[in-house]
């Protein structure tokens, strides 16, 4: 099974349709798909430092807070691959992502100098982000996610395959709101012209998951 999770309030705009196409691209490859939006999800919350998922004779790489989020880490437990897509918000991961990402990475790392993961197997994993600014402003940010991939990609044993999705139609109708500052018709033209060739990127890598699954 691949799952995918959309961190976006929104399900039908631009981080879940790269996520669907990513499904589409795994199950080309013969996998089984699921898509869970976080934020369909009751609220959950980000670790709360109790640590209980380092306790010695404890439930190493569980994380003990009991919400919406639990069986879902439960899931990803036992999924073949992870596909994680987040628009991002001031410069960053929408907060859904960066709770659920403190939940799963902070639940499956130990203090230890050897054995610093607990993650039970080996699973490919890809991040998919949504960009309402235009690569010029996109490009400068990238490393300040680096970290957060190079975990993700330790915890699962395998690099992470990105995907960055920019100059994003934000809006169906700019009229309607305080933004004179975008060209409207570059923006849509971009739509048009550049976001179907990332949807056939997401398709591909949602292919790439599913191979490196088997």
């Amino acid at each position: 099974m691949i799952i995918a999770l959309n961190a976006s309030p929104r399900t039908d705009w631009n981080t879940a349709t790269l996520l669907g196409k990513a499904l589409e691209g795994a199950q080309s490859a013969g996998a089984q798909t699921a898509l869970v939006h976080l934020y369909s999800l009751k609220p959950f919350y980000g670790c709360v430092s109790c640590f209980a998922c380092k306790r010695k004779g404890g439930n190493l790489g569980h994380c003990a807070m009991h919400d919406e989020l639990t069986p879902l880490l439960d899931d990803i437990r036992e999924a073949d691959g992870l596909i994680l897509g987040s628009p991002i918000y001031w410069w960053d991961v929408t907060a859904a992502m960066r709770a659920f990402l403190e939940r799963l990475l902070f639940s499956n790392m130990l203090y230890n100098r050897d054995r610093r993961w607990v993650f039970p197997k080996t699973m490919p994993a890809a991040l998919i982000y949504t960009w309402g600014a235009e690569w010029g402003r996109v490009e400068p940010k990238l490393s300040r996610f680096k970290e957060t991939e190079d975990n993700l990609g330790e915890m699962l044993g395998m690099p992470v395959r990105t995907l960055h999705s920019f100059d994003a139609l934000q809006f169906d109708d700019y009229s309607k709101y305080e933004a004179d500052k975008i060209d409207v018709a570059a923006k849509t033209r971009h739509r048009e012209e550049v976001f179907p060739q990332d949807c056939a990127k997401a398709f591909d890598l949602g292919a790439a998951i599913a191979a490196a699954s088997k």
